[in-house]
């Protein structure tokens, strides 16, 4: 059982992975294009009957904007799970691909760029352009950093282009310990760092 959320927003997230395992249950709402159209119902019967407080109109127009906006690709359900876990505390307890998995899902709507990098590519520095927001993961290096359960068994460098201001607050939301590496060749260098031993 879902313990109920304290925050609104965890609320409002809540209530609609509630909806969707009823849904479920019941037969609908069985294939991610059946879960789409579920929540964008879902969510705009819930903005015409003002069931939740004001503050959270933005985020529920938000969630119907990226619907109608992408479709399905929007993988509404996705953030919708991410909105759960990051504003109920229980992101943390997740495993470290789950969580960078959540973090570039959230840059991509941010409107930045990921690209996955062969290893030629990766050595040869290719970039989509400087002032191009994006971040770019090493194919191999990304496979060879995590196990099959998510974790993170040794440090994986990302390179960002763009203004890179913006992921730190995402980094500490998503419970992602990094380093920074010298800028170099107009990229920003991180480094995801395994989680501490408990």
């Amino acid at each position: 059982m879902i313990k109920r959320p304290d925050t609104e927003l965890a609320h409002l997230a809540w209530c609609i992975l509630v909806a969707i395992k009823i849904a479920r249950r019941e037969g609908k709402a069985l294939t991610a294009l059946q879960t789409h159209m579920f929540i964008m119902q879902w969510l705009s019967n819930a903005q015409k009957r003002k069931v939740f407080p004001k503050l959270l109109a933005p985020d529920i127009l938000w969630l119907l904007d990226q619907g109608k906006r992408y479709g399905p690709a929007a993988r509404l359900f996705s953030k919708v799970e991410y909105i759960w876990l990051a504003s109920s505390g229980e992101l943390s307890s997740q495993s470290v691909l789950f969580r960078f998995t959540c973090m570039i899902d959230t840059l991509r709507t941010m409107g930045w760029q990921d690209y996955l990098l062969s290893d030629a590519e990766w050595q040869s520095g290719w970039k989509s352009g400087a002032s191009t927001p994006a971040v770019y993961t090493q194919k191999n290096s990304l496979h060879n950093s995590f196990t099959e359960s998510g974790k993170l068994v040794k440090p994986l460098e990302i390179r960002l282009t763009g203004d890179s201001d913006g992921i730190y607050p995402l980094l500490e939301q998503c419970r992602l310990t990094v380093g920074q590496l010298p800028v170099s060749h107009g990229f920003v260098t991180l480094v995801l760092k395994p989680d501490a031993e408990k």
